[in-house]
């Protein structure tokens, strides 16, 4: 369910702070700040200063402190081991954790989290029913989306064509490739997931903008389902992985801020079509 509260989060199905909650948010601390930075810089050896490297974003610490409060027939103890079931560590992947906050869009955001510290304070308050809290998330991906997915379609059919395996400075095509663009609202750039079926043989799907391709190797019928994850690299034909059919010369893309001029073309299209769609959340860090 959509949050409508403002300064409300919900991770696990749990919601908590906002409006009447029993669980209120004293601070957030992490979400509305530049990640860690990870740097490339190195020393200049026996002379003064650094020699500058590259920066990269590493992962994202979220901290909450909130207090927990009796509601209706429920203690505020109650009410704790409500939330705590919700918020407990897991071994592998990651949940997205929603939220709320007054910023202008007033729109519902999520970053992909997984809880790496639960603390209560236990003092006189605990004893009256006023508990205190903090849980802390991590976030490998630093990026906050927004929460509704964009998705667009593309159709190539009609006509034969043939793709050299071999990247030269222009991509020579015959036919008529599908374009789309792609537009990331948000201030970073964005990795959508790419799904398609056949008929087709060797599909590209370029970034124009990039200039950058992913070529794959293969016949795919129409009964197929083949997808690319462009934010973890991982491809998978009929659930099973295919990394191998990506050829070389290759390159990852992604949906910088702005308009992103997208194509899908292959050789070897017969009716029916071949059909792709996009999916992407719009980023921000």
């Amino acid at each position: 369910m959509p949050l409508s509260t403002a300064y409300s989060f919900s991770f696990n199905g749990q919601v908590f702070g906002g409006g009447t909650s029993p669980y209120q948010i004293l601070s957030v601390d992490g979400l509305e700040s530049i990640p860690v930075i990870r740097n490339q810089d190195d020393n200049r050896g026996y002379n003064d200063g650094m020699f500058t490297g590259r920066d990269f974003l590493g992962g994202r610490t979220i901290s909450i402190i909130f207090n927990t409060f009796g509601s209706g027939i429920n203690s505020a103890a109650e009410n704790l081991n409500t939330i705590q079931a919700s918020l407990l560590p897991q071994s592998s992947g990651t949940t997205p954790l929603y939220f709320l906050i007054p910023d202008g869009s007033n729109s519902e955001q999520f970053v992909n989290a997984r809880v790496r510290a639960f603390r209560t304070t236990i003092d006189p308050n605990y004893t009256y029913g006023y508990i205190t809290s903090q849980v802390e998330f991590f976030c490998a991906d630093p990026r906050y989306y927004n929460s509704t997915l964009n998705t667009l379609s593309l159709t190539v059919g009609g006509g034969l064509g043939r793709v050299y395996n071999r990247i030269y400075n222009l991509v020579y095509l015959t036919g008529a490739p599908s374009y789309t663009t792609v537009t990331n609202t948000g201030r970073t750039a964005t990795y959508p997931t790419i799904t398609f079926n056949g008929p087709i043989t060797n599909p590209i799907f370029g970034n124009v903008t990039q200039a950058k391709y992913i070529f794959l190797n293969g016949t795919f019928v129409d009964t197929d389902t083949c997808i690319i994850d462009l934010q973890n690299q991982l491809i998978t034909l009929n659930g099973n992985p295919a990394r191998n059919l990506m050829l070389n010369g290759s390159e990852w893309w992604s949906a910088q801020p702005g308009a992103n001029s997208i194509f899908f073309f292959g050789s070897g299209i017969v009716a029916p079509p071949a059909t792709a769609s996009i999916s992407w959340y719009n980023a921000f860090i």
